[in-house]
């Protein structure tokens, strides 16, 4: 019997083959419970639950939202009356917060974690970061005005630390991220040397306080 060569395109199906079986290798490799954890993109957030700046979603069915062992809001209730002196070269000096509130809780879409697992397999997220504050503003104004005002520090990172465990059956994917959960405040800003004139404006400031757990399967 006379034998052909090996053809290219024989040569071609047989690396295709090679290549199926080592895909299909590493799938039942993920099966034994590996998981992995870095930083990524953020998915599985639904686009109407964020903000219009694309910053903050409000937590979903979805997600578990834990704070920080003693992160607490008591250090915002100040009554926002609070000013601190005003440096006269400065033009925003004369400018203060009052009246700062808690208005809720918001979680950043920065994921600072994440972990993903073929089931059946138990994945587990341990979070421990420094996040930093956030502001915005409305209209110009110090930064030593607004801690005065808010009753904390905006120009500081907080750490944040929390665990979650997330069961993935088997045949599925599972999918946890991480994201910093923010205590949201907001200020009225007045001006005059004594802060007697209100502006109409207002400055947000996001302080962390814990985790927001995103987790999902495909």
């Amino acid at each position: 019997m006379k034998h052909e060569p090996f053809s290219p395109r024989r040569r071609k199906i047989a690396i295709t083959l090679a290549i199926a079986g080592a895909s299909v290798a590493m799938t039942a490799a993920a099966g034994s419970g590996v998981s992995y954890a870095s930083e990524g993109k953020p998915e599985g957030i639904p686009e109407a639950s964020m903000s219009a700046d694309g910053q903050f979603f409000k937590p979903g069915s979805t997600t578990i939202v834990k704070v920080t062992a003693g992160q607490t809001d008591s250090e915002g209730k100040r009554n926002g009356s609070v000013l601190v002196s005003p440096a006269p070269a400065d033009a925003t000096a004369f400018r203060f917060v009052k009246n700062a509130r808690r208005v809720g809780q918001s979680c950043g879409t920065n994921v600072i974690q994440q972990t993903s697992g073929q089931g059946k397999t138990t994945l587990v997220l341990t979070v421990e970061k420094k996040v930093d504050s956030t502001v915005k503003k409305e209209i110009s104004i110090g930064v030593g005005s607004i801690s005065a005002g808010m009753g904390w520090d905006v120009t500081k990172s907080y750490g944040v630390s929390n665990q979650t465990r997330y069961e993935v059956p088997r045949g599925k994917f599972g999918t946890v991220q991480a994201f910093p959960l923010y205590e949201q405040y907001i200020g009225e800003v007045w001006e005059g040397v004594s802060g007697a004139f209100p502006t109409g404006k207002r400055v947000f400031a996001y302080k962390p306080v814990g985790v927001c757990f995103n987790q999902w399967l495909k």
